[in-house]
């Protein structure tokens, strides 16, 4: 059998390099990752890294690539005659797990240059083949599929930075919560206080019902994707 070739050599160990970033960034975090710990955990030495990719931005963009092929993998035109506001849902759910399935997923997706690395641009095609289809121009259609891709992102990086990420820390605002109606001063703020109030409850009711987060994500994405609708053009 004949040695690979060089360019297949250095893609190999560029995958490589990329498998041991997103290790280092499940077992420490975005702040702690370096090239010298990535390095390190290879065998080499971090000089030896810029053979393989230019600069720490390059390894942050290959980062993002890698953790959102999960959503866009498979990815599919939508199936017949499935509505167009069904398939955006579909992919922003992907999308949002794809970025919690990584201990700052959404921080180094939120980092990184995806039109470099091509990251989303197959759904970005998709949407505006889909779209065009429903009477869009290609700018709006364009807008609209960034639109659901920044909100997406953007709850993302709300859920992982808000202190509920931590296991305990998330079972004790839970166990508050079900002992406590809501802390807003209903006195003040009646109209807070009762919208707060009625959320309390559902947790408590349903404390048991899956993923709060998803639900509450899949309302805002409602929202967006209405206004898509109603704005069409």
């Amino acid at each position: 059998m004949s040695p690979a070739a060089p360019s297949e050599n250095r893609e190999q160990r560029r995958t490589e390099i990329v498998g041991s970033a997103l290790r280092q960034l499940e077992d420490g975090g975005l702040d702690r990752l370096s090239l010298r710990r990535v390095a390190q955990s290879l065998g080499m030495h971090a000089p030896g890294l810029y053979w393989y990719i230019e600069s720490k931005q390059e390894l942050i963009d290959l980062m993002a690539k890698a953790i959102l092929d999960a959503a866009v993998a498979d990815l599919a035109a939508p199936a017949p005659g499935q509505p167009w506001e069904d398939w955006l849902t579909d992919f922003a759910l992907r999308m949002r797990r794809a970025l919690l399935a990584h201990r700052d997923g959404a921080r180094v997706v939120a980092g990184a240059f995806l039109f470099r690395t091509n990251s989303l641009t197959a759904f970005l095609e998709l949407a505006l083949e889909t779209l065009e289809a429903e009477g869009f121009t290609r700018d709006f259609a364009m807008l609209g599929a960034i639109t659901v891709m920044r909100y997406t992102l953007g709850i993302a990086l709300d859920d992982q930075e808000s202190p509920e990420r931590e296991p305990a820390v998330r079972q004790r605002m839970l166990e508050q919560t079900m002992t406590r109606r809501s802390p807003i001063d209903a006195e003040r703020w009646p109209r807070v206080a009762d919208v707060m109030s009625r959320w309390f409850q559902a947790v408590k009711d349903n404390q048991s019902a899956g993923d709060h987060g998803e639900m509450h994500f899949k309302h805002g994405l409602a929202l967006v994707i209405a206004g898509i609708r109603a704005v069409k053009r």
